[in-house]
C-alpha cells in the first residue's frame, strides 16, 4: 500500500513538474541560455532617486526575464529606455499585471493550491479530454469523474480512487488512479491556463515582485542596453578637516566621503558608481494601476435601426522604436588615485603625525559639471552587497582657510565660536552634510556645512570658544532736526538718531585671535565708521578685529537711522506756527502761507458757529409753533378766546417771517462756507517746502 501511495505522488510530482515553465507571453523566456542583462552603472541623485544601466546580449526572438518591487513599476514604466545595439529592435516588452496572486487566480474555475494530489487536480476538470498512461497502453478520453471508495486494511480504512473517462468509443471505463504512470490534457488552452497558473503559483515565492519580459528581434545574439530611474536612499555626503596648528604656510586638508545604502534586493557588482550633486525635478506618477473612466450609459433605443457605420481605412503602424544619439561627454576632470604605492600604517592621533598621514589618502574620482549638477564619478568599479551600505572616498585635497572667532550675540552673547573660514579652492561642488574637525592633532568639534560651490566663502562654526569673552553696550543719542518737508497737507520733520554699539573683546589666551563680528544690518541705516565691512550678507555686517593676547579690545558701530515727526497742517494753531518760524523750519513765504490758513480756518469757525446758531433758533421757533398750535386746537368760539386765538395767530406770523429770514442767512452762510472750505484745502494741497533748518528765511 505504501508503495501504492508513492506511485500516486510521483505521478502528480511528474504532472506538475511537465507544467511548470513561464507561460502567458507570445515569446519565450530563457535564462542564461537566452542571455542576461548585468548591472553596469548606478547613479544616485540627492533628490531620492538612482539611474540603473544594464547590458548584455539576449538571443533574438527569446525573452530576457527581469524582475522588479511592485512598488518600482510606476517610475519604470515612466522612465524605461531600451536600446537594441546590434541593429534589431525591442520586439515586446510585457509586464505583470497588478492584480495579486490571489486575484490572479481566482480567475481560474479550478483551484490546484489543495493537497489532495492528482485525484482532486483531474475532478475539477471535468469534460476535459485527457490520454492516460497505463502501463505501456495510451488511453484517450472525457474525465466523467472521480470516485473514492473505502477499503479496509488490517482494520484501517483506507481511501482509493478511480477515475471514470469515457473513451473514444463512448464506453464509460475507471481506472484505480495508482495505475495511471502519466497524464496529458489533450486541449491547448487548458494547458496554458495550467501553465500560467502554475507559473502564478511560483511567482508567489517573491512576494511583492514583478516580472518584466524583453524580447529582441533581429538575427542571432542583439546588444542591449537599459536603463531605468527608480526610488533609491539620498546619498549622504560627510567631511573631515584638519586646521594646522601654528603653521601659517600649510593650509587645511579636506576629506569627503558619500555614504551610499543598497536596498535595491540586488547585488551591485563592479558597478561603475556615480554620486549627482542637485535636485532634479522627479515625481511619481501611477502608471502601473490600470485606470478607469467613467463613461455615461446610453439607453437602448429599440425603434430606430441603423445600418453599421464603415470607418476608412488607415495606415498601419506595428510598433514604435525610439532611438537616442549617445550624449557627448565632456572631459573629465581627474583627481590622483586612491591608495598610494605605500601601505598605511596604523594611523594614531599623535602630534604633526596624524596631520602628515590624512594628507597621504587619496581618492579615485573623475569630477564634473553636468548643468546645474555636479557629478563625482568613482573611478573604480565598486561593489556593494544588497542590503548593505559603504563608504566611499570623494574628495581629499588642501583647501584655503583661516581659522577665526565668529561672534553673533544672538547665538550666544557671552563668548563667540570657533570657526573656519573657509574658500572652496578644490573645484569641485561639495554637497552638503556633516564635517568633524581635527585642530593639529587633538578632535575639536562637529561642523554642517551646506551645498559649497567652487570658489564660495563660508564660515563653519564647530566649538565655542571659552577664552574670550564678549560684553556688549549700546547708547542712543538724537541729534536736531535737519529737514522739513512740507507736502499734501502734513509737516514732517527729520532728525537723526545715531546708533552706537560697542564690543568689548577679552581676550585671556596668549595667543591673538582674529574675531568676525556679526552685526546686525539695517538697509536704511547710514554706517558712521571709518572701518568698512568685510562682508555683507542679507541679516549682518561682518566686521574682523584683531584681538591681541591676554587685551581688552573695544570696537564700536556707528549707525544714523531717520526719525520723522508729523504735525496736520489742518491742526496748526498760530502759536505753533510761530514756534517753527522762530526755529527757522519755515521760509517767510512758508510762514505766509500758514498764517493765511489759519487765518482762513478761523473764518469758517466764525461761520460754522453762525450756523449753528442758526439752527438752534430755528429749533426754538419750531416748538413754540408746535406749542401755539396745539393750544389753537382747544379754543372755543367765545369772546376772550377769539381775542386770544387773534394773538396766536399774530404771533405765528411773525415767527413765520424770522424762519424765512433764518433760512436766507443760512443759505448765505453756507455758500460762503463751502467757497471758503474750497480755498483752505487748495491752500493746504498746494502748500510745499522742502528745507534744512539752514535755508530758512528764503522761499519756497
Amino acid at each position: 500500500m505504501r508503495h501504492r501511495n508513492f506511485l500516486l505522488q510521483s505521478v502528480f510530482i511528474a504532472f506538475l513538474f511537465s507544467l511548470i515553465i513561464p507561460a502567458g507571453i507570445n515569446a519565450e523566456i530563457e535564462g542564461s541560455a537566452g542571455g542576461q542583462l548585468n548591472l553596469r552603472k548606478v547613479a544616485l541623485f540627492k533628490s531620492g532617486v538612482g539611474y540603473f544601466e544594464l547590458r548584455g546580449s539576449v538571443e533574438a526572438g527569446k525573452g530576457i526575464e527581469l524582475h522588479f518591487k511592485r512598488e518600482q513599476m510606476n517610475d519604470l514604466l515612466k522612465s524605461l529606455t531600451i536600446l537594441n545595439l546590434s541593429g534589431g529592435e525591442v520586439g515586446s516588452i510585457i509586464y505583470d499585471s497588478t492584480k495579486t496572486a490571489k486575484q490572479q487566480l481566482s480567475d481560474y474555475a479550478f483551484d490546484l493550491r489543495k493537497g489532495d494530489g492528482l485525484p482532486q487536480v483531474l475532478e475539477q476538470l471535468q469534460g476535459s479530454k485527457i490520454e492516460l498512461t497505463i502501463g505501456n497502453a495510451a488511453i484517450t478520453g472525457t474525465i466523467v469523474g472521480v470516485e473514492t471508495r473505502v477499503t479496509m486494511e488490517n482494520k484501517i480504512k483506507i481511501p482509493r480512487f478511480y477515475l471514470s473517462i469515457m473513451d473514444s468509443n463512448n464506453q464509460l471505463r475507471s481506472f484505480d488512479t495508482n495505475e495511471i504512470s502519466g497524464v496529458k490534457f489533450l486541449d491547448q488552452r487548458l494547458n496554458q491556463d495550467i501553465k500560467r497558473y502554475l507559473a502564478i503559483l511560483f511567482q508567489k515565492h517573491r512576494k511583492n515582485e514583478k516580472a518584466v519580459f524583453i524580447t529582441p528581434t533581429g538575427e542571432g545574439r542583439q546588444e542591449l542596453l537599459m536603463s531605468y530611474v527608480t526610488e533609491v536612499p539620498v546619498w549622504k555626503a560627510t567631511y573631515r578637516i584638519i586646521i594646522p596648528e601654528g603653521k601659517k604656510d600649510i593650509k587645511p586638508f579636506l576629506q569627503g566621503w558619500a555614504i551610499i545604502d543598497n536596498v535595491s534586493g540586488e547585488d551591485w557588482k563592479n558597478i561603475q558608481l556615480s554620486l549627482i550633486s542637485g535636485l532634479p525635478i522627479s515625481f511619481v506618477q501611477n502608471l502601473y494601476d490600470p485606470q478607469f473612466k467613467k463613461r455615461p450609459v446610453v439607453k437602448w433605443e429599440k425603434a430606430a435601426t441603423l445600418a453599421p457605420a464603415v470607418p476608412e481605412a488607415g495606415m498601419r503602424a506595428d510598433r514604435m522604436v525610439a532611438a537616442a544619439a549617445p550624449m557627448a561627454k565632456p572631459k573629465p576632470k581627474r583627481m590622483k588615485s586612491f591608495a598610494a604605492g605605500r601601505e598605511m600604517k596604523e594611523m594614531r592621533l599623535e602630534g604633526a603625525n596624524f596631520d602628515e598621514r590624512i594628507r597621504e589618502l587619496k581618492v579615485d574620482t573623475v569630477t564634473r559639471e553636468k548643468g546645474e549638477m555636479f557629478e563625482y564619478r568613482i573611478d573604480h568599479p565598486v561593489t556593494i552587497e544588497r542590503n548593505r551600505s559603504a563608504l566611499v572616498p570623494i574628495v581629499a585635497a588642501e583647501i584655503e582657510g583661516q581659522a577665526v572667532d565668529l561672534y553673533n550675540e544672538t547665538i550666544r552673547a557671552d563668548n563667540p565660536l570657533a570657526a573656519v573660514r573657509l574658500k572652496n579652492s578644490t573645484g569641485l561642488t561639495l554637497e552638503g552634510g556633516p564635517l568633524t574637525v581635527f585642530q593639529g592633532a587633538s578632535y575639536a568639534g562637529d561642523a554642517l556645512v551646506k551645498t559649497f560651490k567652487p570658489e564660495e566663502q563660508r564660515y563653519i562654526t564647530y566649538a565655542v570658544d571659552l577664552g574670550l569673552r564678549v560684553n556688549t553696550k549700546v547708547g542712543t543719542k538724537s541729534e536736531q532736526i535737519d529737514r522739513v518737508v512740507i507736502n499734501r497737507g502734513i509737516i514732517r520733520m527729520r532728525r537723526g538718531i545715531i546708533e552706537t554699539k560697542t564690543y568689548n573683546l577679552e581676550n585671556n589666551n596668549a595667543r591673538s585671535k582674529t574675531v568676525i563680528i556679526e552685526h546686525p544690518f539695517h538697509a536704511n541705516w547710514k554706517l558712521l565708521n571709518k572701518e568698512k565691512p568685510i562682508e555683507i550678507t542679507d541679516n549682518y555686517l561682518r566686521f574682523e578685529v584683531k584681538a591681541p593676547g591676554l587685551k581688552v579690545t573695544k570696537f564700536s558701530v556707528r549707525e544714523m537711522r531717520e526719525s520723522w515727526e508729523r504735525i496736520m497742517i489742518s491742526n496748526l494753531t498760530p502759536d505753533q506756527i510761530i514756534i517753527l518760524a522762530r526755529k527757522k523750519y519755515l521760509t517767510e513765504n512758508t510762514q505766509n502761507k500758514l498764517q493765511k490758513i489759519v487765518t482762513l480756518k478761523s473764518e469758517i469757525s466764525s461761520i460754522n458757529r453762525g450756523i449753528k446758531a442758526i439752527q438752534k433758533e430755528r429749533g426754538q421757533i419750531f416748538e413754540d409753533q408746535k406749542r401755539l398750535r396745539e393750544n389753537l386746537g382747544g379754543l372755543r368760539q367765545t369772546t376772550e378766546e377769539k381775542g386770544l386765538r387773534n394773538r396766536y395767530v399774530k404771533r405765528l406770523n411773525q415767527q413765520e417771517t424770522r424762519l424765512e429770514e433764518l433760512r436766507k442767512r443760512d443759505k448765505k452762510l453756507n455758500q460762503e462756507l463751502k467757497t471758503k472750505q474750497g480755498e483752505l484745502e487748495r491752500m493746504i494741497v498746494t502748500l510745499e517746502q522742502d528745507l534744512s533748518p539752514a535755508k530758512a528765511g528764503q522761499d519756497s
